[in-house]
Order: structure tokens, then sequence, then C-alpha cells
């Protein structure tokens, strides 16, 4: 049995350990896939608390076709789309009442830093289904099957959005480095 499916029988029998050390295990992938999609880091962590708590609330009914970390970067992503669709709604209320929403070495540290800030900005750049794409392809290590799953679009489709997307990332690369 592996190690997940022996949490899950755990966390079915009510053992909180076992959620916290799914919850420890799968953090970080889980974050940063929710801070790609949603760029607020206070949202991101509300993400991750709300697909949690349905982990511990459902794990006595739940099935889970694939792999756990699949299934948790699944309801990350769908939970991260709610929130986009809560912000985008409150913010467009907001607007009709005239209301504005709103390593070792520290050299090398610094440098990732501002690298991934950069990264982070240009991937901001890119269309939403196209950074869902790529963010679920790359980050959450997921198929394309699997993410055409996601979004009920075709396997081409998410093949295409993900083609797009690095093309625009280059584009975008290649013009900040002329400045």
């Amino acid at each position: 049995m592996s190690e997940d499916k022996h949490l899950l029988k755990l966390l079915r029998h009510g053992d909180s350990g076992a959620l916290r050390r799914l919850y420890e295990k799968y953090r970080t992938d889980l974050f940063t896939v929710a801070l790609s999609l949603i760029h607020d880091i206070h949202t991101a962590e509300d993400c991750l608390q709300d697909v949690f708590a349905r982990l511990a609330e459902g794990a006595a009914d739940m099935e889970i076709r694939r792999n756990l970390k699949g299934y948790l970067i699944s309801s990350v992503a769908n939970r991260a789309r709610d929130q986009l669709r809560q912000q985008t709604k409150l913010s467009d209320k907001m607007e009709n009442f005239g209301c504005s929403a709103g390593a070792t070495d520290p050299v090398k540290v610094l440098i990732d830093r501002e690298e991934s800030a950069r990264l982070f900005n240009m991937l901001m750049k890119l269309p939403y289904d196209q950074r869902e794409v790529f963010v679920l392809h790359v980050q959450g290590e997921m198929k394309f099957r699997e993410i055409a799953e996601l979004q009920n679009a075709s396997i081409k489709t998410v093949q295409s959005r993900y083609h797009y997307g690095i093309e625009k990332l280059q584009a975008l690369l290649e013009k900040d480095n002329t400045k």
C-alpha cells in the first residue's frame, strides 16, 4: 500500500496526524500552483486550507482515480478558479459603486529571487487559460490528458494553449532581455 493510500485510510478513521502529514508533504507544490494561478499569497493559502478541509471532511466518501497529488492539484486549480470568479464579481460590484478593488550565498539568493520574480511577472502576462496549462503541466507535473479533463477541453486545445503560452513567454523574455 502506498504511503498516500495508507494516510488516506488513517484519515478516514479520524487520524488528524495523517492530514497533517499529507499537508506537509504536498503544501509547497500546491501553494506554488495556487500562487501561480491567483498571484495573491493570502488567497493562495486560503485555497490550500479549503482543499485540505474538504479532504478531511470527505475522506470517508473519497475515491481517488489517479494519484493523490494529481487529485489535490486539480482541487487547488478548481478552487483557484472559484476564487478568481468571486474576485471578478466583487471587483465588478465595486466598480459599479466607483471603488477600486484592490540559498546559503546571499548574492545567489537575491539573484534567484529576482529571476523568480521576473519569470513570475512574465507568467502573469499570459492569458489565464495558457497560464493555467503551463503551471499545471510544469509545476503540477500533470499530463495534458489530465489537464484536458480538468478544463473540459480537448487534448489538442490544451497542447495549443501550452504551445502558445511558451511562445509568448519566450517573446516576453527576449523583449525583457533587450532592455
